[in-house]
């Protein structure tokens, strides 16, 4: 028999031990970050498959693996501590507004561009705050705000691709334009088709470059397929390679 919705209740720390474990895919590591035995961590997540009513989580050797419905609740869970931290930084700041520590992590192109005269407004404001900053590209800011490293980021990109779980907010508009050497035979030339760049050598940001994903998507709506010259993970270079 089917548990209804009215049934099911879960338990806030069976949960917790739940998502180490499924970020992990590990019982042994899992457990060393709670704290806990390896058989408490495997006792609870019995616990939490009991009040589920669904199995979660599948053995295969030293690790693990989520089934179906373990993957639906993973992605649950993470949306719940989410909204905890997100509470606990509010209260937090309510609080002490002028003192802390705040962590966030900036694109390439944000990081270089845009940050440092937020930074320094943001500094002028609140002295006390430490700021720790680190430079990723977008697919990392995304996992590392996912998995709660970071209190938040600046990426480059479609805002509608981003994943579930994450506040976000458009912070500004910015215009990609093609730039060529001096040598080049597009110099001078008004504009480009799209399909003009089928042929062309690019240089290009890594995978994971916010940038890298808003050119191949605009690319893919003409059926031009980019094939990079070379992949280059820094602005400047690329500038100084052009």
């Amino acid at each position: 028999m089917r548990r209804s919705a009215e049934d099911i209740t879960v338990n806030l720390q069976y949960l917790r031990v739940f998502l180490t474990v499924a970020e992990h895919e590990h019982i042994t590591r899992a457990s060393e970050e709670l704290i806990l035995s390896q058989p408490a961590v495997t006792k609870t997540i019995q616990h939490l498959e009991q009040e589920v009513g669904l199995e979660l989580i599948e053995r295969h050797g030293r690790r693990i693996a989520l089934t179906h419905a373990g993957h639906v609740l993973h992605n649950y869970a993470r949306r719940v501590f989410a909204v905890e931290r997100e509470m606990e930084e509010a209260l937090s700041a309510l609080r002490d507004v002028d003192a802390g520590e705040v962590t966030v992590a900036a694109s390439t192109t944000t990081g270089v561009y845009l940050l440092p005269p937020i930074v320094a407004r943001y500094h002028a404001r609140y002295p006390k705050v430490t700021l720790n900053i680190t430079i990723l590209n977008s697919h990392e800011i995304v996992e590392e705000t996912l998995n709660w490293n970071l209190d938040f980021g600046l990426v480059e990109g479609d805002a509608s691709a981003l994943p579930q779980g994450l506040r976000v907010e458009v912070f500004a508009h910015d215009e990609l334009v093609l730039v060529v050497s001096p040598k080049h035979r597009w110099r001078g030339l008004p504009a480009i088709l799209p399909t003009d760049l089928r042929d062309g050598q690019l240089l290009m940001r890594e995978q994971g470059s916010g940038i890298r994903e808003v050119i191949e998507h605009a690319l893919l709506l003409h059926d031009v397929q980019m094939r990079p010259l070379l992949t280059v993970p820094d602005n400047e270079a690329i500038k100084q390679m052009v």
